[in-house]
């Protein structure tokens, strides 16, 4: 039987009918646990797999280790869509309903697997993110059409500039997607505002 290629934590639903899927994808020093306080935000009846990036670091794991590292970032790409890709094989889940949301570091892979692979993804949810240097060159015009992008970044965030989210934000709407921004008083993490909006947005993307 084929298995996932990283660790991982789950939860498939009770149902019959073959659910959609959320990718939950941790930021820098995370693990396949971090990224479970935003269950809250996902709607019934979704499955969810949170994986584990491969690479060990001191207090956790990444999916590359330098921001600007392009080779790091093809790492980490390759393992993450490779995760992606064989979901549909391993488990009964739709892939034609699959959204990735991802914090930090987590975003930034995720915002690079959308522009890399647009057809494995219905959309993404960029918490706290950024669009990486080395993916910036694939977002070519209409390449994302009929993608849904979801982008949410704090205004005080001292880790992550907000500058970074409103450039992915241009990036993503010039390459065709359906982009959702808003910006909130708050650091590097996810405002409860933010949440609620974010709730929303998966309820309507995986409808």
């Amino acid at each position: 039987m084929a298995e996932l290629s990283l660790v991982y934590r789950s939860r498939l639903p009770d149902a019959e009918s073959v659910p959609p899927v959320v990718v939950l994808v941790h930021g820098w020093l995370g693990n396949e646990d971090a990224m479970w306080v935003f269950e809250q935000a996902l709607p019934p009846g979704v499955a969810i797999f949170s994986p584990r990036a491969p690479l060990k670091a001191e207090g956790g794991y990444g999916w590359w280790m330098e921001k600007d590292d392009a080779d790091g970032l093809r790492h980490g790409l390759t393992a993450l869509r490779e995760f992606i890709t064989m979901l549909p094989r391993v488990h009964a889940v739709d892939p034609k309903r699959l959204v990735l949301v991802g914090f930090s570091q987590g975003a930034a892979v995720s915002a690079a697997l959308l522009l890399s692979e647009p057809g494995l993804l219905c959309g993404v949810a960029l918490l706290a993110g950024f669009l990486p240097e080395a993916a910036r060159g694939w977002a070519a015009p209409g390449r994302l059409v009929g993608k849904r992008v979801f982008i949410t970044h704090g205004l005080k965030d001292e880790i992550v500039p907000v500058a970074e989210a409103r450039r992915a934000r241009e990036i993503f709407a010039c390459a065709g997607a359906d982009v959702t921004y808003s910006e909130h008083p708050v650091a590097h993490k996810l405002s409860p505002p933010g949440l609620r909006e974010l709730r929303r947005w998966l309820a309507a993307t995986l409808a």
